[in-house]
Protein backbone atom coordinates (compact mmCIF):
# COMPACT_ATOMS: atom_id res chain seq x y z
CA UNK A 1 0.00 0.00 0.00
CA UNK A 2 2.82 2.39 0.87
CA UNK A 3 4.51 1.59 -2.43
CA UNK A 4 1.33 2.64 -4.29
CA UNK A 5 1.24 6.01 -2.40
CA UNK A 6 4.85 6.73 -3.30
CA UNK A 7 4.20 6.03 -6.97
CA UNK A 8 1.07 8.26 -6.99
CA UNK A 9 2.93 11.13 -5.24
CA UNK A 10 5.83 10.94 -7.67
CA UNK A 11 3.43 10.97 -10.60
CA UNK A 12 1.64 14.05 -9.25
CA UNK A 13 4.89 15.99 -8.93
CA UNK A 14 5.90 15.15 -12.51
CA UNK A 15 2.48 16.29 -13.71
CA UNK A 16 2.82 19.66 -11.87
CA UNK A 17 6.25 20.32 -13.34
CA UNK A 18 5.02 19.56 -16.85
CA UNK A 19 2.08 21.95 -16.44
CA UNK A 20 4.44 24.73 -15.38
CA UNK A 21 6.60 24.19 -18.41
CA UNK A 22 3.54 24.17 -20.75
CA UNK A 23 1.95 27.19 -19.09
CA UNK A 24 3.08 30.77 -18.75
CA UNK A 25 6.57 31.57 -17.61
CA UNK A 26 6.95 32.52 -13.99
CA UNK A 27 8.32 36.06 -13.71
CA UNK A 28 10.62 36.82 -10.86
CA UNK A 29 10.87 40.54 -10.05
CA UNK A 30 13.99 41.81 -8.35
CA UNK A 31 13.38 45.07 -6.58
CA UNK A 32 16.43 47.21 -6.15
CA UNK A 33 16.46 50.12 -3.72
CA UNK A 34 19.18 52.57 -2.87
CA UNK A 35 19.85 53.15 0.77
CA UNK A 36 21.45 56.53 1.40
CA UNK A 37 23.61 56.88 4.45
CA UNK A 38 24.37 60.46 5.40
CA UNK A 39 27.21 61.21 7.77
CA UNK A 40 26.51 64.24 9.86
CA UNK A 41 29.64 65.91 11.24
CA UNK A 42 29.18 67.87 14.42
CA UNK A 43 32.01 70.22 15.39
CA UNK A 44 32.93 70.08 19.05
CA UNK A 45 33.94 73.38 20.59
CA UNK A 46 35.98 73.23 23.76
CA UNK A 47 35.68 76.27 25.98
CA UNK A 48 38.42 76.60 28.55
CA UNK A 49 37.06 78.30 31.62
CA UNK A 50 39.72 79.90 33.73
CA UNK A 51 39.50 79.56 37.44
CA UNK A 52 39.18 82.69 39.52
CA UNK A 53 42.84 82.60 40.55
CA UNK A 54 44.01 82.18 36.96
CA UNK A 55 41.89 85.15 35.87
CA UNK A 56 43.39 87.47 38.44
CA UNK A 57 46.87 86.41 37.32
CA UNK A 58 46.11 86.97 33.66
CA UNK A 59 47.96 89.64 31.71
CA UNK A 60 44.69 91.29 30.69
CA UNK A 61 43.52 91.75 34.26
CA UNK A 62 46.92 93.09 35.37
CA UNK A 63 47.10 95.67 32.58
CA UNK A 64 43.54 96.81 33.25
CA UNK A 65 44.54 97.80 36.79
CA UNK A 66 47.42 100.07 35.79
CA UNK A 67 46.86 103.85 35.55
CA UNK A 68 46.18 105.30 32.11
CA UNK A 69 49.13 107.70 32.16
CA UNK A 70 51.51 104.80 32.64
CA UNK A 71 49.96 102.65 29.90
CA UNK A 72 50.26 105.56 27.45
CA UNK A 73 54.03 105.64 27.92
CA UNK A 74 54.31 102.19 26.25
CA UNK A 75 57.02 101.31 28.79
CA UNK A 76 55.64 97.80 29.23
CA UNK A 77 56.24 97.21 25.51
CA UNK A 78 59.89 98.16 25.81
CA UNK A 79 62.68 95.62 25.52
CA UNK A 80 63.86 95.94 29.12
CA UNK A 81 60.58 95.11 30.82
CA UNK A 82 58.99 92.96 28.14
CA UNK A 83 61.87 90.56 27.52
CA UNK A 84 63.65 90.54 30.88
CA UNK A 85 60.86 90.97 33.42
CA UNK A 86 57.20 90.14 33.92
CA UNK A 87 54.66 91.78 36.19
CA UNK A 88 54.06 90.22 39.60
CA UNK A 89 50.50 90.19 40.91
CA UNK A 90 51.08 88.92 44.44
CA UNK A 91 51.02 92.20 46.41
CA UNK A 92 48.11 94.40 47.37
CA UNK A 93 47.75 97.07 46.14
CA UNK A 94 49.11 96.14 42.74
CA UNK A 95 51.03 99.41 42.26
CA UNK A 96 51.97 102.47 44.32
CA UNK A 97 52.02 106.04 43.02
CA UNK A 98 54.02 108.85 44.67
CA UNK A 99 56.68 111.44 43.91
CA UNK A 100 59.66 109.29 44.82
CA UNK A 101 62.44 111.47 43.40
CA UNK A 102 61.03 114.86 44.39
CA UNK A 103 60.69 116.39 40.90
CA UNK A 104 57.03 117.28 41.39
CA UNK A 105 55.70 114.44 39.21
CA UNK A 106 53.84 111.33 40.34
CA UNK A 107 55.96 108.22 39.74
CA UNK A 108 54.90 104.59 39.88
CA UNK A 109 56.27 101.45 41.54
CA UNK A 110 55.17 98.01 40.32
CA UNK A 111 56.17 94.50 41.47
CA UNK A 112 58.16 92.52 38.91
CA UNK A 113 59.86 89.13 38.47
CA UNK A 114 63.08 88.56 36.55
CA UNK A 115 62.14 85.97 33.94
CA UNK A 116 65.56 84.30 33.80
CA UNK A 117 66.01 83.76 37.54
CA UNK A 118 62.45 84.12 38.95
CA UNK A 119 63.85 86.63 41.46
CA UNK A 120 61.31 89.11 42.79
CA UNK A 121 61.60 92.86 43.13
CA UNK A 122 60.17 96.18 42.01
CA UNK A 123 60.43 98.62 39.14
CA UNK A 124 60.17 102.33 39.90
CA UNK A 125 59.42 104.47 36.84
CA UNK A 126 59.82 108.24 36.91
CA UNK A 127 56.90 109.87 35.17
CA UNK A 128 58.72 112.88 33.75
CA UNK A 129 61.62 111.02 32.14
CA UNK A 130 60.25 107.44 31.94
CA UNK A 131 63.51 106.22 33.51
CA UNK A 132 63.24 102.70 34.93
CA UNK A 133 64.97 101.66 38.15
CA UNK A 134 65.08 97.98 39.10
CA UNK A 135 64.97 97.19 42.81
CA UNK A 136 65.76 93.53 43.50
CA UNK A 137 64.59 91.11 40.76
CA UNK A 138 68.24 90.18 40.18
CA UNK A 139 69.60 93.69 40.86
CA UNK A 140 70.83 94.51 44.35
CA UNK A 141 69.97 98.04 45.39
CA UNK A 142 72.49 100.13 47.36
CA UNK A 143 72.66 98.91 51.01
CA UNK A 144 70.13 96.24 50.12
CA UNK A 145 69.98 92.89 51.87
CA UNK A 146 69.41 90.79 48.74
CA UNK A 147 68.71 90.94 45.01
CA UNK A 148 65.63 88.78 45.59
CA UNK A 149 62.74 90.32 47.55
CA UNK A 150 60.36 87.40 47.41
CA UNK A 151 60.14 87.54 51.20
CA UNK A 152 58.37 90.91 51.08
CA UNK A 153 54.61 90.62 51.62
CA UNK A 154 53.79 94.19 52.71
CA UNK A 155 54.50 97.37 50.82
CA UNK A 156 53.14 100.89 51.05
CA UNK A 157 54.01 104.52 50.44
CA UNK A 158 55.82 106.23 53.31
CA UNK A 159 55.61 110.03 53.51
CA UNK A 160 57.36 110.51 56.84
CA UNK A 161 60.30 112.92 56.60
CA UNK A 162 62.05 111.60 59.71
CA UNK A 163 62.33 107.81 59.73
CA UNK A 164 63.59 106.06 62.83
CA UNK A 165 66.57 103.75 62.35
CA UNK A 166 66.97 100.21 63.59
CA UNK A 167 69.24 99.26 66.49
CA UNK A 168 72.32 98.82 64.32
CA UNK A 169 71.48 101.28 61.54
CA UNK A 170 74.18 103.80 60.69
CA UNK A 171 73.28 104.84 57.16
CA UNK A 172 70.80 107.53 58.17
CA UNK A 173 71.53 111.24 57.83
CA UNK A 174 70.26 112.23 61.28
CA UNK A 175 72.33 112.50 64.47
CA UNK A 176 70.81 109.31 65.90
CA UNK A 177 71.04 107.35 62.66
CA UNK A 178 67.56 108.23 61.54
CA UNK A 179 66.78 108.73 57.85
CA UNK A 180 65.70 112.26 56.92
CA UNK A 181 64.14 112.57 53.45
CA UNK A 182 61.94 115.15 51.78
CA UNK A 183 60.32 112.78 49.29
CA UNK A 184 58.02 109.82 49.63
CA UNK A 185 59.71 106.45 50.01
CA UNK A 186 58.69 102.85 49.38
CA UNK A 187 58.20 101.00 52.65
CA UNK A 188 58.72 97.23 52.31
CA UNK A 189 58.26 94.67 55.08
CA UNK A 190 58.04 91.01 55.95
CA UNK A 191 55.06 90.26 58.20
CA UNK A 192 55.99 90.08 61.92
CA UNK A 193 59.65 90.57 61.04
CA UNK A 194 60.14 94.09 59.74
CA UNK A 195 61.80 95.86 56.86
CA UNK A 196 62.81 99.31 55.77
CA UNK A 197 62.61 102.07 53.19
CA UNK A 198 63.50 102.24 49.51
CA UNK A 199 64.29 105.93 48.94
CA UNK A 200 65.86 108.27 46.39
CA UNK A 201 69.18 109.66 47.66
CA UNK A 202 69.53 112.22 44.90
CA UNK A 203 71.38 109.95 42.47
CA UNK A 204 69.90 106.51 42.87
CA UNK A 205 67.59 104.39 44.99
CA UNK A 206 68.95 102.92 48.22
CA UNK A 207 67.67 100.77 51.03
CA UNK A 208 67.41 101.97 54.63
CA UNK A 209 67.03 99.08 57.06
CA UNK A 210 64.92 99.79 60.13
CA UNK A 211 63.85 96.59 61.90
CA UNK A 212 64.59 92.87 61.72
Amino acid sequence: MSRILIILTFGFLISCNSNIEKGKKVEIKIIRDTIKITKKVIDTVYVEKKSENEFYKSEFFIYERLPDWFLKTKILNGIKLKNDFKLDNRLNPFYLEADYNGDGNIDIAIPIIEIKTEKVGFAIIHRKTNDIYIIGAGTKVKNGLSDDMSYIDIWKVNREKINEAGLEENTGSGKKGELIIENASLQIEKSEVGGGQIYWNGNEYAYFHQTC
